[in-house]
């Protein structure tokens, strides 16, 4: 089950949120901005007992931030992530970046061992800027995806597709590998693989 932060902790992220954009209005929380705020909120539930672990500018691709509880470490990546619909699709679609992975120089059968043994849950953190007659606000969505479903690869079924190589689990996630962004990985999960969190509007 995908680590959730407590109803305390979303009121601290929401708190930080807002004070962030009491001083740049203009401007979203960028992505390590999101981690340190995701490591505060963590860390203001005393109550839990959950110790997180958060090293600024780190380059960790195994975990931005590690809560332990109870003698147990349990890694998160926070990502922000896109949501869309597309066409001819009858549900919805998270998009997210990983890390970019040049140091296998190409070898698909280490990149996929990689892949299948990442241990870090994924929060994403969504963005929307709405800008209406209501004037400026900022829209953060939170998201969870299990480890487990970005697994189930195998390194002779990478399909070679314009610029980059694609390949489907059998939880129908999609992974797009991109040698010309330093082989960044890519991830598209549909819906009914991710659990919707809170929407903040700021």
């Amino acid at each position: 089950m995908p680590y959730r932060l407590t109803p305390r902790m979303l009121q601290s992220f929401r708190n930080d949120l807002t004070g962030f954009h009491d001083l740049f209005t203009g401007s979203r929380c960028s992505g390590w901005q999101l981690e340190e705020l995701i490591w505060r909120a963590i860390n203001s539930d005393p109550a839990t007992g959950h110790h997180a672990l958060w090293r600024e500018a780190g380059h960790d691709d195994q975990a931005d931030i590690t809560v332990r509880i109870n003698g147990r470490d349990i890694p998160l990546q926070i990502k922000s992530g896109k949501v869309t619909r597309p066409r001819n699709v009858n549900h919805q679609i998270l998009t997210i970046s990983g890390h970019r992975l040049t140091r296998f120089d190409g070898d698909f059968e280490a990149i996929t061992e990689y892949l299948n043994h990442r241990p870090a849950e994924i929060i994403s953190v969504s963005y929307r800027r709405l800008d209406d007659d209501q004037g400026l606000s900022h829209e953060y969505t939170m998201r969870h995806i299990d480890s487990e479903v970005l697994t189930g690869l195998y390194p002779d079924n990478w399909e070679h597709r314009g610029t980059s190589y694609y390949q489907t689990n059998n939880q129908g996630v999609i992974f797009k590998l991109t040698p010309n962004m330093s082989w960044q990985i890519w991830w598209t999960i549909p819906e009914y693989l991710f659990e919707n969190g809170p929407t903040f509007i700021i």
